[in-house]
């Protein structure tokens, strides 16, 4: 039996990829605490298990499902990076810079005293730095080099190793260092400082916090007295614009909303009011009473994209202000996400391009202030399949382009070529959906299946000299693990801190963000109890996917 699956694995390895990436998963998901290895990690150790055994596996393999999770990044990342480029958002991009700068730094220092190969330099940054697309570009970079066969298969399997051996500190040193070591040396209590930066974004109570209705509404039924009959719907809401009527039901007959319909004495009507109106609304209208026929009118959901120019960069506060009259009646915000990330319902939230804004109400404001935000997000699950496929061939012929800068030969390399057209291409659909459709399950399906299939491989061709890779520097690379999880954070935390001036919650999650880590945002938000930390990783997170993944091939050729 077994000699049977190691023939099938040997003459098969496609069945050995998928073994690798079912128990790489499966290895993934184990929690010793809350900590876990990830379904890429798990998926590279168990395909250096398996490659023990002796596999040849097609090369090929590992380009197209790195092409795969690229592309997955750069679409995803695109409207965040075009919108960051702007003043706004200028201290944190510049974080973004000098962390990715001071990690390439200590990468090539480590080198430079352990003497390391391209394989074992770029696998250290990968994995030190839990960012798998550094292996991806550095391995397209590897496959440029003009060396045999054989040497670019032992700096792959070097590669691989130095990822293995520094990946688990890298991951658990971030989530300590983020959530525990960093506070601590701010002197910082992050719950005390999230409320603090609550406050400043416009919270005073924590009633607040928990629910900022859009327009503060709340729904009441009101019997119509004499001070209310003989008007019309519109003459009600002009003499009181902190007020809607939604429904009116007269002999027990239902009669929905017509601004010309005039209110008669012993009508109930369906109001949506602010908060503050309730108490007059006797005074206005009449007696509330218990009716829940007149408020079961229709409401509608919506996700907005934010696609207006006179509302991106505006926040939560200014737009409400600047949404006047009745038609935005009856709406309220259930959340609001940038990049799949909920940002905190704040009044002084800023907004940008891109960012996705959840409303309910009144079906005809809901799309009255769809047509003033932006456009609504349709719920498709089609992938427009023929425009990505393009996108990945553009991306790999461009990154086939070279130039030269004085004698050193400089191109972008498969993978940064497709993240630049996924970039753009994602920047192009924010604006414009009905081209280049890919909804969010789809992108994690491309993106997570990518890599963790690519992890698979990685392993797998790591083979048999795995071992002796780790017994020759697997000493040296834990050290040099260390200091590059360690160094570059602690780096920009201090610049964050003291010449950016960045409030500590956003400097969390911006060294999150910046080191392309979501596992340390989520304890920062864990600990403090508090979504404020999104508002840094966000922009932090799409800049550095750029410039981590350009660190690949720099890594190989200062290493070469």
């Amino acid at each position: 039996m077994i000699d049977f699956v190691l023939a099938a694995l040997r003459s098969n390895p496609e069945i050995a990829v998928f073994l690798a990436i079912a128990l790489g998963v499966l290895l993934g998901r184990v929690r010793l605490g809350s900590f876990h290895l990830g379904s890429v990690a798990g998926a590279l150790l168990m395909g250096l298990l398996i490659g023990q055994i002796g596999l040849e596996v097609p090369h090929e393999l590992k380009s197209v499902f790195f092409v795969l999770f690229i592309y997955a990044v750069g679409f995803k990342s695109g409207p965040e990076f075009f919108g960051s480029l702007n003043r706004g958002t200028l201290k944190l991009v510049l974080f973004s810079v000098v962390l990715c700068a001071t990690a390439l730094g200590a990468i090539l220092m480590m080198n430079a005293i352990y003497h390391f190969d391209a394989g074992f330099a770029a696998g250290l940054g990968a994995g030190a730095l839990t960012d798998t697309a550094i292996m991806g570009t550095a391995s397209s970079a590897i496959a440029q080099l003009p060396l045999e066969d054989a040497a670019k298969a032992q700096l792959n399997s070097h590669m691989a190793i130095a990822y293995a051996i520094t990946y688990l500190f890298g991951t658990i040193g971030l989530i300590v260092f983020v959530g525990t070591v960093a506070p601590k040396l701010l002197g910082v209590d992050l719950r005390a400082s999230a409320r603090e930066l609550e406050l400043e974004l416009g919270i005073a109570s924590n009633e607040d916090i928990i629910s900022i209705p859009y327009t503060r509404i709340v729904v009441r039924a009101h019997r119509v007295t004499s001070g209310a009959a003989g008007c019309t719907i519109a003459d009600i809401e002009r003499l009181h614009p902190t007020m809607s009527v939604e429904r009116v039901v007269r002999g027990g007959q239902v009669h929905e909303r017509d601004p010309a319909r005039v209110l008669q004495a012993g009508d109930i009507v369906g109001v949506y009011a602010l908060r503050e109106a309730v108490g007059q609304l006797p005074d206005w209208i009449g007696q509330e009473v218990d009716h829940p026929e007149s408020l079961s009118f229709p409401t509608k959901s919506a996700d907005i994209v934010l696609t207006s120019v006179e509302f991106a960069g505006k926040t939560v506060h200014d737009i409400r202000s600047r949404l006047v009259g009745a038609s935005r009646m009856g709406c309220f915000i259930n959340t609001i996400t940038r990049q799949g990330l909920e940002l905190p319902l704040l009044p002084h939230t800023v907004l940008r391009r891109g960012d996705v804004i959840s409303l309910t109400g009144r079906s005809s404001s809901v799309d009255a202030l769809a047509a003033q935000l932006g456009r609504v997000r349709e719920r498709s699950y089609k992938s427009d399949i023929a425009v990505h496929s393009l996108g990945m061939v553009l991306g790999a012929l461009l990154g086939m382009l070279s130039t030269h800068i004085g004698m050193i030969p400089i191109e972008l390399g498969i993978g940064g070529g497709v993240l630049v057209v996924a970039l753009l291409i994602g920047w192009y659909n924010s604006r414009h959906p009905e081209v280049g459709a890919l909804p969010a399950a789809a992108q994690w399906a491309f993106s997570e299946f990518g890599l963790t299939a690519f992890g698979a491989v990685v392993g797998l061709l790591a083979g048999p000299a795995a071992i002796a890779a780790m017994q020759e520097q697997g000493v040296a690379l834990l050290i040099s693990g260390v200091v590059v999880t360690l160094v570059p954070p602690l780096v920009a935390l201090y610049f964050g801190r003291y010449v950016l001036r960045l409030h500590p919650m956003i400097l969390f999650g911006a060294l999150a963000g910046a080191q392309t880590e979501a596992a340390s945002m989520n304890k920062i938000i864990e600990l403090s109890g508090s979504n404020t930390p999104v508002v840094g990783f966000t922009v932090c997170y799409a800049i550095s996917n750029v410039l981590l993944a350009v660190c690949g091939p720099i890594i190989v050729f200062a290493s070469g």
